[in-house]
């Protein structure tokens, strides 16, 4: 498909690392997008550095799609998503991931809201998790504790606007901001996933920034995706990962900010790892062993949540330790 001659009105970036097969469907559903009449539109998807078929995967849509191949060398999620940023040409920027599977009517839902709402600087939409194959039972019976792990979003079916707090933020998989802003506001390298670490958040801080600077945000219920959750990531080792990133996340951004931070006066303790969090992160853990034995799955889960959030943050904490070898 020729691009268009006049700038696209929006670009969907999508960024993927050694993921050929995931990117496939995804493309597929792009194909099925409804655009709107009149509606010039791209896709920027953004190679980080794929040893896969990844790229031949992109140029094979080259025929069905207005979409562009962009490759970002560097690893880590946030230098792809300002790479796509610096190539995206349209006036507003539509984040998706590549393990999800668009609604026919998604890109249309949001060029909706764009022309209702144009002083919104961002918008979000539905996640709805898919668990492919056959879940765990431990899973299915605590999906609400696990809304995070699972990245599943849904404020409502009525657009409204977003009051701008961290529990009423759209997550990666789904969400839009003008490009204005996000050219303001480009994502944190030391955020999100990359080598060497696993942390989150680049998106969340992004769109802190924009409210900070009074942005506005709206819910679009009509944007819909699907989050394929495959069987790996159904496991209580995957929830113990994203929890240790999530500990992790939270430990760098309360160290980076100690003026702020909820670590309180961490050099009053010994190799300046509060004690409360060696409590709480063994606490948990014996916790866990006890409920796994003798309690529901809701009681053990939650002690597994919570033992995995304090290890990562205990973990990064002494990797970035001098006195414990970190640096």
């Amino acid at each position: 498909m020729n691009q268009p001659d006049v700038a696209p009105f929006v670009s969907v970036v999508v960024c993927t690392r050694n993921r050929a097969e995931q990117l496939t469907q995804f493309l597929r559903t792009a194909e099925a997008l409804s655009i709107p009449e009149g509606v010039a539109w791209e896709i920027v998807a953004v190679d980080n550095g794929s040893t896969d078929e990844t790229a031949t995967v992109i140029k094979s849509f080259d025929d069905t799609l207005p979409i562009r191949y962009v490759h970002e060398p560097e690893a880590g999620l946030s230098n792809a998503r300002n790479r796509g940023v610096m190539h995206a040409r349209g006036t507003y920027i539509c984040w998706t991931d590549d393990d999800v599977e668009l609604d026919p009517f998604w890109l249309a839902a949001y060029v909706s809201s764009f022309r209702m709402n144009p002083t919104s600087a961002f918008f979000g939409g539905v996640v709805e998790p898919v668990l492919l194959g056959s879940p765990p039972s431990w899973l299915v019976e605590n999906r609400s504790k696990l809304s995070d792990v699972l990245a599943e979003r849904d404020f409502g079916s009525h657009q409204r606007p977003l009051p701008g707090a961290g529990d009423f933020l759209p997550y990666g998989a789904n969400f839009a901001v003008r490009t204005e802003e996000q050219r303001r506001h480009l994502f944190d390298p030391n955020l999100g996933v990359g080598p060497n670490r696993n942390r989150l958040g680049e998106e969340t801080a992004v769109l802190n920034a924009i409210v900070d600077a009074g942005g506005t945000g709206m819910w679009v219920p009509a944007a819909i995706v699907k989050h394929m959750i495959s069987p790996d990531r159904q496991t209580l080792a995957y929830v113990a990962k994203y929890q240790r990133a999530a500990g992790e996340t939270w430990a760098y951004l309360n160290l980076r900010e100690p003026e702020t931070s909820q670590i309180a006066s961490p050099s009053e303790y010994p190799c300046k790892i509060p004690l409360w969090l060696w409590r709480r992160a063994i606490s948990h853990r014996f916790r866990y062993f006890l409920y796994r034995r003798t309690r529901a799955s809701g009681k053990w889960l939650e002690c597994w949540l919570h033992y995995n959030f304090f290890k990562g943050a205990i973990l990064y904490m002494v990797r970035s330790n001098p006195l414990l070898g970190g640096r």
